[in-house]
């Protein structure tokens, strides 16, 4: 009897979502992570009278959202969803490759490195990596130096100085999930691209374990 939502917004145009089979009750997905517009967004809902209003007044969106509705962002939204579903199979093909790449010269540079993806489906542009001996912070300070845009959680999460509460809620070790580092690959990036970050990393690894006091490995 529990109602069940998922947020689908990293999922969303990056893999197929089939809401009438997928048995959640509701799903959010959101326009900027295809493209479209940032600050629209939309969720599903399987049975009417699911939800309560927080705000109370007119009668749009079924008395659930009162307001003016943002109808160019709305359009845009539907646009961008109409794109990335024509385009899902192409572009999660690209970029799973492009990730592959990027995963398997990460790898090859940092030997102890360890790669956090399940064994089943994985987002086709999203790799986190754990680098035992270092931590977040000093890891993306290198990287941006360098030119590399990286992050180390949720964009929600920004500036939070605890390791991301997803990766302890997988059970990953805090001593790990300390030196996580998320790379984000997107339409625009190429096979150049990432080359470039897997030759910088080593380097910025040795930086990272140095100020953190680690031995060299």
């Amino acid at each position: 009897g529990v109602r069940f939502h998922t947020d689908a917004v990293q999922a969303f145009g990056q893999l197929p979502i089939d809401f009438g089979r997928l048995g959640c009750d509701l799903l959010t997905i959101s326009a900027h992570k295809v493209g479209g517009p940032k600050g629209v967004g939309a969720l599903l809902v399987r049975e009417p009278g699911l939800i309560e209003p927080l705000v109370r007044g007119g009668s749009q969106q079924g008395g659930v959202r009162p307001g003016t509705e943002n109808v160019i962002g709305i359009i845009g939204f539907g646009q961008a969803a109409e794109l990335a579903a024509r385009e899902q199979a192409e572009h999660a093909g690209r970029l799973g490759a492009l990730r592959s790449r990027l995963r398997d010269a990460l790898v090859e540079a940092v030997r102890d490195l360890v790669v956090l993806e399940a064994d089943h489906v994985t987002a086709p542009r999203i790799l986190t990596v754990c680098v035992p001996g270092a931590e977040s912070d000093a890891l993306l300070m290198h990287l941006d130096l360098a030119g590399v845009a990286a992050g180390s959680g949720s964009a929600c999460t920004t500036g939070a100085i605890e390791p991301s509460h997803v990766l302890a809620a997988m059970g990953i070790p805090r001593e790990l999930a300390i030196g996580a580092v998320r790379f984000s690959l997107g339409r625009d990036t190429t096979a150049e691209d990432v080359d470039r970050a897997a030759t910088i990393f080593p380097a910025v690894v040795a930086r990272a374990r140095q100020a953190a006091g680690a031995p060299a490995r």
